[in-house]
């Protein structure tokens, strides 16, 4: 069966860095592609995610292991980033 949503836990991945977060993910069916998007906020709302914007390789690797590409528009609070709405540049992972 495939999901068209996912809630729950995955991380991001830069580099050697991986950073716990909650996901939001769906997909959209457009003729001849499958789009997902969603929205990433950090488990621990102590941890900035300012530094991955200066990256230009995103991975969110979800629990059973999949891992998607994806960029992202950045919420931030008093210079911190919060959440971050993505946009997956690559197979969903889910």
């Amino acid at each position: 069966m495939t999901a068209y949503a996912y809630s729950g836990e995955a991380i991001v991945v830069v580099g050697s860095t991986a950073i716990p977060v909650h996901a939001k993910l769906w997909k959209h069916y457009t003729q001849p592609y499958e789009r997902w998007f969603g929205i990433l906020v950090p488990d621990d709302p102590r941890v900035d995610l300012h530094p991955l914007r200066e990256s230009d390789v995103l991975v969110l690797r979800l629990p059973s292991g999949n891992e998607g590409n994806f960029t992202g528009d950045w919420t931030v609070v008093a210079q911190v980033v919060v959440r971050i709405h993505i946009k997956g540049m690559s197979h969903p992972p889910f």
